[in-house]
């Protein structure tokens, strides 16, 4: 039998992102769970993600696979007020069993503070209290034995913006901070980011009359990074022009977003570019109904290497994502050739 090792064309982006997850998804109606498949290689049905919510449409587990095999459990508890929830990696069929001593020890020092374990999996509980209106304003995180190991702090604005987050080890040693602020019409102005070891990363953010991001100034340990944005409409085309400069003097365009209509959709390109030419591009379809039908990723050379076609249900969640993909394939010590393969996500959704 041949010895195959792939060598992906996509890499970066296009390598890491998980191909199932939409952007600004927000599921329809009242979902009960939702059970993901996918199906590669000419395989049978592998899993990758099951979720189940409550009448409320809040989570209360979350488990995920790695080429078919469990990794992770996640459960939400909900009380007036609280919120608990227990992650266990690793953790196999054992999950109750890892958490069967629990008990918080309240005045108990985690023995192991300070120190790096091998143990590369995640065994923790974290009582988090909210608001009146549902934000979580403390976060207590557990070991499986009851072990406090860290704190976090949140305040939130009257529109439940994030204003401020504080992060605290056991022995309430600040570890990282964030701020936020806010203009009259709640778009954030200003992030300050600080942690442990690291130096503070600020950012800035300036918008037009009509509210849309103009520039962004990043300052990290005293390096200054910009992003601008410039708006253009050319008949029935919409263009957004995105600068890069570092220093600021140096401004170059890096991406070219367009937005035209085609029958009864519309299709937004997002353009790469360097040194004044385009390299990659992703062009996104979408149907009357302004859901997403086809993603496709062009290389830069214009070649198709990527394309994924979306289906929906009677909700308007989508439940098959069809994806076609061009690799480099060498076989045992040839020449690496392209060859087109195929896989399909399937999300199996119950309804309430």
């Amino acid at each position: 039998m041949k010895k195959l090792n792939y060598l992906f064309l996509l890499i970066g982006f296009f390598s890491s992102a998980q191909n199932y997850i939409v952007e600004n998804e927000k599921l329809k109606g009242n979902v009960k769970s939702i059970d993901l498949f996918i199906i590669e290689y000419g395989n049978k049905e592998k899993p990758v993600e099951l979720k189940t919510f409550d009448i409320k449409g809040r989570p209360l587990v979350v488990k995920k696979y790695s080429d078919g095999y469990f990794r992770s459990e996640e459960r939400n508890e909900y009380k007036p007020n609280q919120i608990i929830t227990t992650l266990c990696e690793s953790c196999g069929d054992n999950f109750d069993q890892y958490f069967s001593k629990f008990s918080i020890k309240e005045n108990q020092k985690y023995p192991y503070s300070g120190y790096l374990t091998n143990d590369p999996s995640v065994k923790r509980k974290i009582f988090k209290t909210t608001d009146k209106k549902g934000n979580v304003v403390l976060e207590k995180y557990y070991t499986e034995d009851g072990y406090l190991t860290s704190v976090a702090k949140s305040t939130y604005n009257i529109q439940s913006k994030l204003l401020s987050r504080e992060s605290y080890d056991d022995e309430n040693k600040l570890l990282s901070s964030t701020k936020n602020i806010y203009n009259k019409s709640n778009l954030i102005t200003e992030e300050i980011n600080k942690s442990e070891n690291r130096p503070e990363l600020k950012m800035n953010y300036f918008y037009d009359n009509l509210g849309r991001i103009k520039l962004e100034k990043q300052n990290y340990n005293n390096s200054l990074y910009e992003t601008s944005y410039d708006y253009i409409k050319e008949n029935d085309t919409a263009k957004i022009l995105k600068y890069s400069a570092s220093p600021p003097k140096d401004k170059k365009l890096y991406q070219i977003e367009l937005t035209y209509p085609k029958q009864k959709g519309k299709i937004v390109e997002k353009q790469n570019v360097s040194d004044n030419r385009v390299g990659y591009r992703t062009v996104y379809e979408y149907d009357e109904n302004q859901k997403l039908a086809v993603q496709k990723y062009y290389d830069d050379k214009n070649e198709l290497i990527k394309e994924s076609h979306y289906t929906y249900d009677k909700n308007g969640n989508w439940n098959e994502i069809n994806i076609s993909e061009t690799i480099n394939v060498i076989y045992n010590n040839d020449a690496p050739k392209k060859e087109n393969q195929k896989k399909k996500y399937i999300r199996k959704i119950e309804y309430y």
